[in-house]
């Protein structure tokens, strides 16, 4: 294994506004600092749907050095040079599109206090919901705005928000191209995650691991199911591989 790839919530964290654990962040970036002296052991990077100053701060806290993926793959992070590439699969007729839906949302959603947008997203975009109100109650109301609008636009239920994005940048399509960039093959990539957006990724990974807080679907195509949660899981997990 050269490459472990993080999903960050519920993998580093138990999710959203939630705190890191401390020792779980050194451990990894005394896992990067061997890596890059040229010891046998994978660095560590992120594949997550967070924007890119987010992915930013948390590459700093564990020392990363290896390109991470923002946005669920719509974008890739270069510590080394300090530089922010969009996928070579956002075109012209997505942002247009997207930028038509999100007018609706805000029409419709946003401006009845009903639901709110996640800051910092310029391809896929994270919508939430405003207590009482969940993302279920909404979801419909959103899909058939993005389905008469645009059949390259999709939107997925999460936990806690509605993903909004191109049909065909996600977490898998970004490994594609995190490969291409680091001559890291697949194969020779750990992957953790936990929610079914990390599925596309897990799948493509040499090895594969989830912590117990993961989804039925993210479990079943796991290679590693950590009887532990969250951060507590993705430690059991590096265990588990021996880093």
């Amino acid at each position: 294994m050269k490459l472990i790839v993080l999903d960050c919530d519920g993998v580093l964290s138990a999710g959203e506004a939630q705190p890191f654990d401390p020792a779980l962040l050194a451990r990894l970036a005394q896992l990067n600092r061997r890596a890059r002296r040229g010891e046998p052991v994978p660095a560590v990077t992120l594949n997550t749907g967070r924007p890119s100053p987010y992915v930013e701060a948390v590459m700093q806290a564990i020392d990363g050095w290896q390109p991470a993926l923002f946005e669920s793959g719509a974008g890739l992070y270069f510590p080394q040079d300090y530089r922010f590439e969009t996928t070579p699969l956002f075109t012209f007729s997505h942002a247009a599109a997207l930028m038509t839906i999100i007018d609706r949302i805000d029409e419709t959603l946003v401006a009845s206090g009903r639901a709110y947008w996640q800051p910092g997203k310029t391809v896929c975009h994270s919508l939430f919901a405003r207590q009482p109100h969940t993302v279920a109650d909404f979801f419909a109301d959103v899909q058939q705005i993005v389905q008469s609008v645009s059949s390259e636009i999709t939107v997925k239920q999460a936990k806690l928000a509605l993903n909004i994005h191109p049909v065909d940048v996600h977490k898998g399509t970004g490994l594609r191209r995190l490969a291409e960039v680091t001559g890291i093959s697949p194969a020779e990539m750990g992957g953790i995650g936990d929610t079914a957006g990390d599925i596309d990724f897990l799948r493509m990974v040499g090895f594969s691991g989830a912590p117990a807080n993961a989804a039925p679907e993210v479990r079943q195509v796991a290679g590693y199911v950590s009887p532990f949660a969250d951060a507590a899981g993705t430690a059991d997990i590096l265990n588990h591989w021996q880093v």
